[in-house]
């Protein structure tokens, strides 16, 4: 059974110091009380019901296209019957999510009280440019939000240099294999590949463009290949610093660069565009016998109203590279606008919203919860396919869910983006030692003007 990381591996000392004062708090099941007041509560207070503090309020929630998104907004009416707080949700697409918040929050963030977002990338600068609530004072008298209970690194992307928590877990994803197994049936392919070597032979094996069929799929768009490209470049023992500095040119790092363009030589035309919906696609409809990405997607391929190969599909753990296995891990969060008029109920639908009743509920549906009792919940992990179940249970593994997707910067994003237009090179076949040399520069500046 999954056992939770002992402290995190990158965890800073501060975010323990920070954490260690939440040890008593426990189960988040929403019983219509409210819980522990933050400053801004007290004043919000006016309904004159105890029962229903915050009776008559409206939130707005902005929110993305995903599992957990879907079951919170099903189970709306319920909140709004214990609560009295009506919630005007709006779902957008990610892109469109990431545009609406950056232009609420520098207009003062008062229009949003909460929204969706991945902390691994943009917490940093979201927390630079106070747009972010810090949380700890909302929840820490609140005996009904068990911190505890999330996985740490999604705890870790949440919080920040000054040990505040910001940013409330809502599902957690790995990096996983995904296979066809008629395809490898048919190749009388009879083991799934577990190394990076063997992942080559058998996706040149499964090539055969006059059937357009390709032996994999991989993310080809520079931006969007980041994420992909760590997890196999930890697999080889690089990572964006080790022990503070920064080399994308390492040995290491060109070795994980040569095995992922041998990979793209194998996926279907076009891949110079592709991330992960694309290369889901890709797999969905058959054109695609394997593809490694995020555990949370798996829905797009068993599900028969989105996939042709729905009955075929396989689960496995990354393959190793010279060093290990790596499964890099990221996800989601709930954040409150500092700007936010509406404190008081926004804390009360976050923790509705992230709470282990709902967390089951939407688990069940299939996301991928960020929280230890769901994992441990049987009934829960029967909705899964056997197979990914043992895949992610693998990958939780601290040897192998070695750290986020993105490094630990203020502006992660824009650490992304740099990194992605040189490996955009590599995938294009330019050369491409240059810009990974420039790429290094400017990430080593980032770090050093936050850490030193």
């Amino acid at each position: 059974m999954y056992k939770m990381r002992e402290g995190g591996r990158n965890m800073r000392k501060k975010i323990v110091a920070g954490i260690v004062v939440l040890g008593l708090l426990s189960s988040a099941v929403l019983n219509g009380c409210s819980g522990g007041e933050g400053p801004e509560q007290a004043a919000q207070t006016e309904s004159g019901n105890p029962e229903k503090p915050y009776d008559g309020t409206t939130l707005t929630v902005l929110g993305f296209s995903a599992v957990t998104c879907s079951a919170m907004e099903e189970k709306l009416p319920e909140f709004t019957e214990k609560t009295g707080i009506q919630v005007e949700f709006e779902q957008l697409s990610n892109d469109e999510l990431k545009n609406k918040i950056a232009v609420s929050m520098a207009a003062g963030g008062s229009d949003v009280d909460a929204f969706y977002f991945q902390p691994f990338q943009d917490l940093g600068a979201y927390q630079a440019n106070g747009w972010v609530e810090p949380l700890d004072e909302y929840f820490q008298d609140d005996e009904d939000f068990d911190v505890e209970d999330f996985l740490d690194i999604p705890v870790e992307q949440g919080t920040r240099d000054d040990g505040k928590l910001y940013a409330v877990p809502v599902f957690d994803e790995h990096y996983v294999l995904y296979y066809n197994k008629d395809y490898f049936q048919e190749a009388g392919i009879e083991k799934v590949p577990e190394t990076y070597e063997e992942l080559i032979e058998t996706a040149k094996k499964l090539t055969d463009p006059d059937k357009n069929r390709y032996g994999i799929s991989m993310r080809g768009d520079g931006f969007a290949s980041v994420l992909t490209w760590i997890t196999v470049a930890r697999a080889y023992g690089a990572d964006y610093f080790k022990d503070g500095v920064c080399d994308l040119t390492s040995p290491e790092a060109k070795k994980a660069i040569e095995v992922y363009q041998e990979l793209l030589k194998y996926s279907p035309p076009g891949y110079l565009s592709k991330g992960w919906s694309e290369t889901s696609d890709d797999f969905a409809q058959g054109i695609a016998a394997m593809r490694i990405d995020c555990d949370t997607q798996y829905t797009y391929a068993t599900d028969p109203e989105s996939s042709l190969v729905a009955d075929s599909v396989g689960f496995a753990v990354v393959p190793k590279g010279d060093v290990k296995a790596s499964g890099s891990e990221s996800g989601w969060s709930l954040a409150m606008s500092a700007g936010s008029k509406n404190k008081g109920a926004a804390w009360e639908f976050i923790r509705w919203a992230s709470g282990k009743e709902m967390d089951v509920y939407a688990a069940a549906q299939g996301n991928f919860s960020a929280r230890e009792s769901t994992w441990e919940n049987e009934e829960v992990l029967k909705t899964y396919p056997e197979d990914l179940v043992e895949a992610v249970l693998a990958v939780s593994d601290p040897e192998i869910s070695d750290g986020g997707t993105l490094p630990d910067l203020q502006y992660a994003s824009e650490a992304r983006t740099i990194v992605g237009e040189a490996l955009s090179l590599a995938w294009q076949g330019e050369d491409y030692e240059d810009a990974l040399k420039a790429a290094s520069e400017e990430l080593q500046k980032l770090y050093d003007e936050q850490y030193q």
